[in-house]
């Protein structure tokens, strides 16, 4: 009866455990570092989002750092290295994101937006706003998906839609 007992409680033990520190996955102050690949295609107008043909845009990769000033509220920066065979960078970005941490999960869905200054094919500035989600199995390690539009300001310049993968290291 005692062993019965003993394996409860030490079970019941492992499983809160298990919860707070999954819980504790997002905090506040955390800095990050993304690792991510690209897909950047030129769009006509946000009405024309959904026309979007695969074969009319550039693959590429990207670095970026996020700081969380709270569990929800973060700012970030990051840059686009795009396979199309013009500048090394082509866009850097700063964004606001506000994320949601589906309990202890480990799931994250967010919300960002920001602008930047896009150096190819022209020097232009934009502004953008998009949605993600961040899967994180451990408290340094995470995996992320989004997506974003984005407005140019610069006459004649195509919005473009901006897609990322990748893996999001906490340090």
């Amino acid at each position: 009866m005692k062993l019965k007992w003993i394996v409860i409680c030490c079970g019941t033990l492992l499983l809160l455990a298990g919860r707070a520190r999954a819980a504790q996955l997002f905090t506040e102050k955390e800095l990050s570092l993304d690792l991510f690949g690209t897909y950047i295609a030129p769009e006509g107008k946000f009405k024309d989002l959904f026309k979007t043909n695969i074969r009319n845009g550039d693959w590429g990769g990207g670095v970026g750092f996020n700081y969380f000033l709270s569990k929800n509220v973060g700012i970030g920066g990051d840059i686009n290295m795009p396979a199309n065979g013009g500048s090394f960078v082509d866009q850097a970005l700063g964004s606001l994101t506000l994320r949601a941490p589906l309990g202890s999960s480990g799931v994250a869905p967010y919300v960002f937006g920001g602008g930047g200054r896009g150096f190819d094919p022209r020097w232009e500035w934009f502004a953008d706003v998009g949605v993600g989600l961040e899967y994180r199995p451990t408290h340094h390690v995470g995996i992320f998906i989004d997506s974003r539009y984005m407005w140019h300001f610069e006459e004649g310049s195509n919005d473009r839609i901006f897609f990322r993968a990748g893996l999001r290291l906490v340090l």
